[in-house]
This record gives structure tokens, C-alpha cells and sequence, in this order.
């Protein structure tokens, strides 16, 4: 495939790979078909596409390998993601309720570039597929190339403060940059991060971390983060407005006895139109309540024809921020 880099993995049956590109041929931003897989004769029942993509910052895997299912029309039904730099998504079309089309999209993060392998197939060979699509999925290697992972100089570091509770090792793409910091050594601590321009981010990041402990149920978290949104629109009204809540739920990865919420809503752009999307998350551990809030799409200059790759960055960044909290606090 070009770059020293070789993939292999079992087929149920003889196939016929068709090269298209290599990967020095994509240029960040960008994305790239390097083979088709099928079975001659079959392909109904199972076609894989090699798909590099590589948008020029650090980028997770499960946040592609969704994206894939959802631009070839799938509506995903399930997923496992292992890691931010290993996912698995599997999704399904429809025709008139009934089960047209069977999809899977397993992608990896190896350095500066997300590999997925897409696999699809008619409904009416749904055995078949899910038996090639395993068996690809357990025996699949990478040799040469670089090793699974974030790009070291696309990942940055930086330790904050917290007072009695030491110090916090942070980790996030180095496509963003600290615009603000007042973690000096005592709470309250505030750090912003932001993609793009000073003036016109693509994505923005904030983190707070206060003395505390969390509120006493999930309930009383909900009424904090529907006023840290309301604040924050209040603060921002020029930009956004009309605030829907598209998800909420426990939040996964806390150690026993820890109690936190994440939530994620879309708002509407009061310049130029279309939506941004935000994230957030509120949770305690020993002694400090912490505060995540991410927004995409936050200038009001970007460019509307690739919203994916804004909304990835913004995406990445803040679950980077996130494991790095809650990998010290378990």
C-alpha cells in the first residue's frame, strides 16, 4: 500500500483485490480508497474498501469509523471501540422496514493516518458476511508503517495543578493551542484550549476543576449542567442559540463510588447558519469536581463543506482531554 505498510487477514474464499491508490497519495486533509476486496461472482454478499484518511491532526478512530457507516447511508446498531486508535462499528440499511444492507467499519490510528477497512453485503446473505467480516476482523495485521497510535508531535502535554491533590498529567492534540490557564496551584483552575485561529477557533475546549464533592444524584448533576448551558449561551448569544439536548448518561470510566454525567447537545449558529455541537461532562473524584465542556464548529468562518473534519478535531480533542482525567482518577 505504499509507505513500507502491508495488510493482510483471512477470506472464507478465493477474492480479487483491486489496487487504487497508495498512501502517499493522500494529502491532509484528505481521504483515499487503496483497494477494493470481493469475491468474484459474490460481491452482494461482502465487498471491502481500504480507506486511508488522514486529516492532518491527531484523530480517533471511533469517530471515523461511525462516520464511514453514516456517509454510505447506515444507521449504526452497534460498535466497540477498544481504544481511541482501535474502533468497531457495524450498521444497517433499510428498505420499506425490512433489512436491506449489512455494514461493518473497522478503522486503526497508526500515526498520522486513520486505516479502515468498510465491509458491506445484501441482507439476504447475512450468515456469510457476518462469517467473512469476523474472520477479517480476527486475523487482520499491519506490518511496516507506523505502530498503532497517536503521532507523538501531533499529541501535546501539559501538567496542572491541583492543589492538595498534585498534579494533573493532560494530554491533547497539538493542534490545539492554551489560550487561557490559571491552574496556579490552588483550586479553582480554569484551562481553555482552542483549534484553529485565535480570533475564529475551530474548536474549543474548556476544562474547570473546583474543590468539592459531586451532587448527591444524577438529578441534581442535570440541574448544574443546564445551568453551566445556560451560562455559557448567555455568554456566547452573539454566536448560538436554541439549544436541543441530544444525549445524555451516566458517565462510564469513573472508579467505584464516583458519580458523573456527560451530555451532548446541538445548537443553532446565529452567523452564516448551520449547527455546532457541544459536549459536556461534570464529575468528582477524591475531593474535586471537574467541568468538560467542548464545542465544534465554534468559528464563525469555517469551512461548511467539510463539517466532518471540524466537528473531528473537536472531537478528539475532547476525548483525549477526558481519558487523560479519568485514567488518573481510576
Amino acid at each position: 500500500m505504499g509507505d513500507g505498510l502491508k495488510l493482510s487477514f483471512l477470506a472464507k474464499a478465493k477474492s480479487m483485490a483491486t489496487p487504487l491508490a497508495t498512501i502517499d497519495a493522500v494529502a491532509a486533509p484528505g481521504r483515499t480508497e487503496l483497494a477494493k476486496v470481493s469475491v468474484p461472482d459474490d460481491r452482494d454478499m461482502f465487498e471491502l474498501i481500504v480507506i486511508a484518511f488522514r486529516p492532518g491532526f491527531a484523530a480517533e478512530a471511533p469517530a471515523v469509523s461511525e462516520q464511514i457507516l453514516m456517509e454510505e447511508g447506515y444507521e449504526i446498531t452497534g460498535s466497540r471501540h477498544t481504544s481511541l486508535t482501535s474502533a468497531d462499528a457495524k450498521g444497517k440499511t433499510l428498505d420499506e422496514s425490512k433489512v436491506a444492507k449489512h455494514a461493518r467499519s473497522l478503522c486503526q490510528t497508526r500515526g498520522e493516518t486513520v486505516f479502515c477497512l468498510f465491509m458491506q453485503g445484501n441482507a439476504e446473505y447475512a450468515t456469510g458476511f457476518d462469517e467473512q467480516a469476523s474472520m477479517l476482523a480476527q486475523s487482520l495485521t499491519f506490518s511496516g508503517g507506523s505502530e498503532q497510535g497517536f503521532a507523538a508531535n501531533q499529541i501535546a502535554h501539559l501538567d496542572l495543578a491541583l492543589g492538595d491533590n498534585g498534579m494533573l498529567p493532560l494530554a491533547f492534540p497539538s493542534a490545539f493551542s492554551v489560550a487561557t490557564n490559571d491552574f496556579s496551584g490552588s483550586l479553582p483552575g480554569t484551562l481553555r484550549l482552542q483549534q484553529g485561529s485565535p480570533d475564529n477557533p475551530s474548536s474549543v475546549i474548556l476544562l474547570s476543576a473546583s474543590t468539592g464533592k459531586a451532587p448527591s444524584s444524577a438529578e441534581a448533576i442535570d440541574s448544574v449542567a443546564d445551568g453551566i448551558i445556560s451560562g455559557w449561551l448567555d455568554e456566547n448569544a452573539a454566536l448560538f442559540a436554541s439549544p436541543v439536548l441530544a444525549s445524555e448518561g451516566d458517565l462510564v470510566g469513573l472508579k467505584a463510588g464516583d458519580l458523573g454525567r456527560t451530555y451532548a447537545y446541538v445548537v443553532d449558529k446565529q452567523v452564516g447558519g448551520r449547527q455546532a455541537q457541544i459536549r459536556l461532562s461534570l464529575f468528582a473524584s477524591n475531593g474535586v469536581r471537574y467541568s468538560v465542556l467542548m464545542v465544534t464548529h465554534y468559528s464563525q468562518e469555517v469551512d461548511e463543506t467539510g463539517p466532518f473534519i471540524v466537528r473531528l478535531g473537536g472531537v478528539t480533542g475532547y476525548d483525549l482531554v477526558m481519558e487523560s482525567i479519568l485514567s488518573q482518577l481510576r
